[in-house]
């Protein structure tokens, strides 16, 4: 055997062979070896067989942020923060990692290096395509910078910032903060925000669609209305998880139209 299997193995034969119960340290060890999804599992059993040991909370927080942030099982970290918040009310969990771990699936993600290249719907970004990309992280949250061309003509440019309020994620442009996601996202949630257009109103129409653009199939979207008040028609945006958005389109009473959607999406390591 060489040194480096026996570094991995041996620690994992000592816990099989100690005939112990769940233990906090298991969940530990699992996850400095990279061995997320049993660190995950390792850590609930404990937390669940062991509800009054004092790791019991953390070993619950530790779960519920490897099957999130690190997996993106969202449908069972959200079991354990209600199990966290119902049993261990004491236990404060920093606000930011809590809205990571909640915030499950992530429709807008705005980390570095993401960019999204978008295109008419028409012609597939033959005759219009729209770039946007992180450009900076600030204390004020991220800015996304997005460039307009006509073929290869560059039309116009411009900054926005994206930022978390809570559970909202709010878009500012032109010195007015509009909630553009409001979590979590469910079908039929409505609410209402400000924006350059005045008083918008939105509603999460569907939930779990299946969406195909130019740059692939997307599965789980949510499908948001936005509305400024009083206006026959309206804006119709599709968010992937992970990914962001998708598709825009134009709708009113008895139609909709697609108008531009996603053509490539960029991670930058």
């Amino acid at each position: 055997m060489t040194r480096g299997f026996l570094a991995v193995f041996f620690p994992l034969l000592l816990l099989a062979a100690s005939g112990c119960g769940p233990r906090y340290g298991d969940g530990q060890e699992l996850e400095r070896q990279g061995r997320l999804l049993q660190a995950a599992e390792k850590y609930s059993a404990f937390a669940l067989k062991n509800p009054a040991a004092p790791e019991a909370p953390k070993a619950l927080a530790a779960a519920a942020e490897l099957y999130s942030v690190k997996l993106g099982l969202c449908g069972r970290s959200q079991p354990l923060l209600e199990r966290l918040a119902r049993e261990y009310p004491a236990y404060k969990m920093p606000e930011d990692l809590f809205r990571r771990i909640f915030v499950c699936p992530d429709y807008f993600p705005a980390g570095p290096g993401l960019k999204w290249k978008y295109g008419d719907s028409q012609t597939l970004g033959k005759n219009a395509t729209q770039t946007v990309e992180v450009a900076d992280h600030t204390s004020r949250g991220a800015v996304l910078k997005s460039a307009f061309y006509a073929g290869d003509q560059l039309v116009s440019s411009q900054k926005k910032v994206y930022r978390f309020a809570g559970m909202n994620f709010v878009e500012n442009q032109e010195r007015k903060d509009t909630v553009v996601l409001a979590y979590p996202l469910t079908q039929g949630k409505t609410w209402t925000a400000r924006g350059p257009e005045g008083r918008l109103e939105f509603r999460v129409e569907r939930a779990g669609l299946k969406i195909k653009v130019g740059a692939g199939e997307f599965a789980d979207c949510v499908k948001v209305r936005r509305r400024a008040a009083g206006m026959p028609s309206w804006i119709y945006e599709y968010y992937a998880p992970w990914t962001g958005k998708v598709l825009t389109s134009i709708g009113g009473p008895g139609y909709e139209n697609r108008v531009t959607e996603l053509l490539s999406y960029e991670e930058k390591k």
